[in-house]
């Protein structure tokens, strides 16, 4: 499976952090993580945004998340924050 890119726009609300970590834990599933790589994925997303929208100016907070054959990766857009398996 060739490395592919999924981008999530989310309204920088703190309800919508769990849309976050839902998507990752999706696609971690289809990547074949396993439950501990997922758990501990799941506590940076879930540090990393909340963080990012405690100091958000904008509208919205995008994530971009890299998925392949047994990795991926998750990214706040214009940060330097990352995550991955």
């Amino acid at each position: 499976m060739a490395s592919e890119e999924i981008r999530l726009v989310l309204p920088a609300q703190s309800r919508y952090v769990d849309v976050a970590v839902a998507t990752m834990e999706a696609l971690a599933d289809r990547c074949g993580i396993d439950a501990e790589g997922v758990a501990a994925i799941r506590a940076q997303v879930y540090e990393a945004v909340g963080e990012r929208l405690s100091h958000c100016v904008g509208e919205s907070v995008v994530l971009s998340y890299e998925v392949g054959d047994g990795f991926l990766g998750v990214r706040l857009v214009d940060d330097t924050s990352y995550a991955q398996t």
